[in-house]
């Protein structure tokens, strides 16, 4: 089979990691791959750049859809159709379309030509311009509320309605099957606009090749990190500064335990290296053996995000079998199980979250291997990249199957 992919990139970011990694799993099961993106990282001759967002056209781009209020339909992206990679594959599969390198007119115009899956990493299909709602209430468009105009994808004035009914229109004339990778999420999508689409959960799934454990004692060896303390972990793009991984509560926790001398802090992703005290800050580590390493270093992942679906972190942290302090947010406590592979704290709930931190860290040493032993187990029976691959398998087929009796 032929499957071409549309990201917003292709190996940065959580959305982009799960799209190249789809392609890789695919691949290795005798499958023709290529992606099209907004911003390439790879050196992968099969990754095509589709309006180049770090261009100068594209930086002007970004700042028409900004004070333009609109980062629907001011550019093109149609030259897809053209190419040959388009021609020739059977199915198109869609990851975040936002981002200002891909016009959401082109998608219906794909529809009329390709089958199309289309896997939701955040709720901006189902909001006029935002990737999270939060608390943000489902209205009588059947878009949810978005809560600022600050929200990423950020606008500058309120063009909200143009952007719902603009989106309503290309969505009530495409075809497409609806994937997403947590319960919370489509619960969401059932509820909304795209209540009547085809629907499929899907969970992420990860390389457990790359990530598993290793002995604790010759990670923290190699990484240069103590051995006699517990070591907390936070996982973040910009670390702890990071407001939607929860990076305020993250930093509550650092300042209850900093003084401790048995407790040892890693603020990884942030934008410098440093140490202070008991705390070391990495900067942004992409290679997945390096950050295995870490995990198998640590004692528990903190990641207190306010605003997720399926995260990847979560996933490979357990995966090298370390237990997760969250907040009951989206897709986490599908991915966490209480009190078993980690501890699932009231959302935003900063004395809940303690709480669990106290727990994960007075555990004995028999207590821990278990919580270890059952992250690892989880993620190789539900939550690995050949699973995710299989399940997508079935729905490409699926989807060729209806496409065929729709238009022949």
């Amino acid at each position: 089979m032929n499957i071409l992919q549309i990201s917003t990139a292709d190996i940065r970011g959580g959305a982009a990691k799960i799209a190249y990694l789809l392609k890789n799993g695919l691949e290795k099961i005798g499958h023709t791959t290529s992606m099209f993106v907004g911003r390439k990282y790879s050196n992968d001759q099969n990754v095509h750049l589709l309006n180049d967002v770090r261009s100068f056209t594209g930086k002007v781009r970004r700042k028409l859809a900004y004070y333009l209020a609109n980062d629907i339909d001011i550019f093109s992206s149609d030259h897809i159709l053209k190419t040959e990679e388009f021609k020739k594959t059977d199915i198109i599969h869609c990851h975040n379309l936002h981002s200002n390198y891909f016009n959401l007119g082109t998608l219906q115009k794909i529809s009329r030509l390709k089958p199309i899956v289309w896997t939701f990493h955040d709720m901006w299909p189902i909001t006029a311009h935002c990737a999270h709602a939060f608390d943000g209430k489902l209205k009588d468009s059947g878009f949810f509320a978005s809560p600022s105009l600050d929200i990423y994808p950020p606008i500058a004035w309120h063009n909200e309605k143009y952007l719902e009914k603009r989106k309503k229109e290309i969505y009530e004339r495409s075809n497409f099957h609806i994937i997403t990778p947590s319960q919370w999420l489509a619960n969401k999508v059932s509820q909304s606009i795209l209540k009547d689409k085809p629907l499929t959960i899907i969970y992420n799934g990860i390389d457990t090749e790359t990530f598993k454990p290793m002995a604790r004692e010759k990670a923290r060896l190699d990484l240069g990190l103590p051995l006699n303390k517990k070591i907390i972990l936070i996982v973040a793009k910009r670390g702890q500064s990071n407001p939607w991984k929860g990076g305020s509560y993250a930093q509550e926790i650092i300042k209850i335990y900093k003084n401790r001398p048995d407790i040892y802090f890693i603020d990884l992703g942030g934008d410098k290296n440093d140490s202070v005290l008991n705390i070391k800050t990495v900067n942004y580590v992409n290679d997945g053996k390096t950050l295995a390493k870490y995990y198998s270093a640590a004692d528990m992942l903190l990641y207190p995000s306010i605003a997720d679906n399926c995260p990847l972190v979560v996933l490979e942290a357990q995966a090298c079998g370390l237990p997760v302090v969250a907040f009951n947010t989206g897709g986490i406590p599908e991915l966490v199980e209480h009190k078993k592979t980690g501890y699932i704290a009231e959302y935003k709930n900063s004395k809940d979250l303690e709480r669990g931190t106290d727990f994960m860290s007075s555990l004995s040493e028999n207590d821990m291997a278990e919580f270890k032993n059952k992250s690892i187990s989880n993620t190789l029976q539900k939550f690995n990249l050949k699973i995710m691959s299989e399940q997508y398998m079935q729905i490409y087929k699926q989807e060729m199957a209806d496409f065929t009796k729709r238009w022949f």
